[in-house]
């Protein structure tokens, strides 16, 4: 399924802005976050291609559209879509190093590349650009009241994101996770920032905190749904498109929702083979062909489906209502199904 234009017609704004913040800094650690971001190879040859998807900048702008689609609104909340997505490369550095993925995109990973000590700096480093991209609001215009708030959202957010990724790591190492406390997880570590992303397009635009709390509600609803899709690929996604291994997941023994769903629905003797595998220190090949096997037997493609088709759902409902123009509804609406359909 094609990236919607709606993703990409404010990348190359959201890349200026970024790039600005980068063009006076010298050092290496700072081409090593030039290639964390997508722009450069690691011998310093720029990419083309850069990134992923983008979605959280674009939903800052689209929203900012929405309210108000002045030239200055837009500057405004260029400054919010530049910080979230320093943010949340910031947490795929981290998470690449806590999680030991050495590849990202068809590339290595920031600390496969340069170690972990120094990918820990890049993401750090990444962290506090979001912080002084954020500030760049006021150039445009924004009140310091209003900047105050949009750093206090930011932070509040990324926060929420990093307590989220705390419970995926514990997770781990628990036998059994409830449906519902996954999909509790899973609101902080990818909800909050898609959430934060879209009120910080309201608030920047407008200065309206309810129009922005109303939007958090929902990119909330549609970060959980990109994430229960994401776990779906873990599974059943075809590693040559997505760049990462399709067995990934399993032998991380990560709880993912095909997983939580197959341990809560699984009958007495295939619960007690996921027990097995999922006590066991290492993770192999017949394992991981077992544990496939046993997710087909109990249903958890279908059921990790119909839960991301729930959240969707659910965001279309918070969606309505706020009071947007109906063409931006349905611009959002869009977006929401590329992320339900996605195969990347």
């Amino acid at each position: 399924m094609q990236i919607p234009e709606a993703l990409l017609q404010h990348r190359p704004l959201v890349d200026a802005e970024m790039r600005s913040l980068l063009r006076e800094r010298p050092l290496p650690i700072y081409d090593m976050a030039r290639y964390a971001l997508g722009w450069q190879e690691a011998d310093g040859r720029p990419r083309d291609d850069g990134g992923g998807k983008g979605l959280r900048p674009a939903l800052c702008l689209l929203v900012a559209d929405a309210i108000d689609g002045s030239a200055a609104a837009r500057a405004r909340a260029a400054a919010g879509a530049a910080a979230v997505e320093f943010v949340h490369n910031f947490s795929l550095v981290h998470d690449d190093i806590q999680d030991g993925d050495a590849e990202r995109h068809h590339r290595p990973t920031v600390w496969a590349q340069w170690g972990m000590a120094q990918g820990i700096n890049v993401g750090d480093a990444l962290r506090e650009l979001a912080q002084l991209a954020l500030e760049r609001a006021r150039d445009a215009g924004a009140s310091a009241d209003t900047v105050l708030s949009a750093h206090r959202l930011l932070s509040d957010s990324a926060l929420t994101m990093i307590e989220g990724q705390y419970l995926d790591l514990a997770f781990e190492g628990r036998a059994t996770i409830a449906v519902d406390e996954y999909l509790g997880m899973i609101e902080r570590k990818t909800g909050a920032m898609i959430g934060c992303s879209m009120a910080l397009g309201a608030l920047l635009s407008s200065e309206d905190a309810d129009l922005a709390a109303g939007l958090n509600r929902a990119g909330r609803r549609l970060g959980c749904c990109f994430q229960i899709r994401d776990d779906y690929l873990g599974v059943w996604g075809d590693s040559a498109v997505t760049g990462k291994s399709s067995d990934n997941d399993i032998r991380r023994r990560k709880k993912t929702y095909p997983v939580v769903y197959a341990f809560q629905a699984a009958p007495p003797a295939e619960r007690a083979r996921l027990d097995r595998v999922y006590a066991q220190a290492e993770v192999g090949d017949t394992d991981v062909v077992e544990v496939t096997r046993l997710l087909a037997a109990v249903g958890a493609k279908e059921a990790t489906t119909q839960a991301a088709r729930e959240q969707h759902d659910a965001f279309l409902t918070a969606l309505k209502a706020c009071p947007l123009p109906a063409e931006a509804r349905a611009t959002l609406e869009s977006v929401a199904q590329f992320i339900l359909r996605r195969e990347r």
